[in-house]
């Protein structure tokens, strides 16, 4: 991307968002802002409690007070807003565009227009993207960068933002020698599919 919009604008990348749907309906990519919007339907002041405490747990930190928070890949908002709630300064971001929504969504409910908490689409392959947002005490992306299709240029742009002494969490998928090739068959499969057998996949 050429033009950014940064964490002090919150606004939205439309380059990121026109990609994004043209991938989707290449059978590129998963909706997986759908997915976390029936999540948010069905969240929990018992779910929400949980991710407070398993993240506070994980950063060794009872309260997150005076630290930034950068969320690669936001999802459905819930991390985030359980850093917002341990006190950081949060910047949230998502290449899919209903993901971002689902964060915004969360944001509104809890804590309003919330200056300490941004929002914005943008995508982790975007290495200008990253550094025009700054450094971070804390920089946490759980479970997404095997997603990206560049895993390896998404684990070294990742670090960009991660502030001298500050720390990054991530997960990523492990390989499985027969589990994975089939998985990855399923997925292909899957977002390949004309939208009224994708639930007859989703549930074989």
């Amino acid at each position: 991307m050429s033009a950014v919009q940064t964490a002090a604008t919150g606004g939205e990348n439309h380059g990121t968002r026109g990609r994004h749907g043209r991938e989707v309906a290449a059978g590129q990519r998963f909706e997986f802002g759908r997915n976390w919007q029936r999540f948010l339907q069905r969240l929990t002041p018992e779910r929400i409690a949980a991710a407070e405490r398993s993240l506070g747990e994980m950063l060794e930190a009872g309260s997150l007070a005076g630290m930034s928070l950068l969320d690669v890949g936001s999802g459905s908002g819930l991390f985030s807003l359980a850093a917002r709630r341990l006190g950081a300064r949060v910047h949230s971001f998502d290449y899919d565009p209903q993901s971002v929504a689902c964060t915004r969504r969360l944001r509104e409910r809890f804590f309003g227009d919330d200056h300490e908490w941004t929002i914005d689409e943008g995508s982790v392959l975007d290495a200008d993207y990253l550094r025009s947002l700054g450094k971070f005490d804390l920089v946490y992306s759980w479970g997404v960068l095997h997603h990206t299709g560049a895993m390896w240029q998404a684990l070294a742009n990742v670090v960009l933002p991660v502030a001298d002494g500050g720390r990054l969490f991530l997960a990523i998928y492990n390989t499985q020698r027969f589990l994975t090739p089939a998985h990855t068959l399923l997925k292909r499969s899957y977002v390949r599919s004309p939208r009224p057998l994708r639930a007859m996949i989703a549930t074989g």
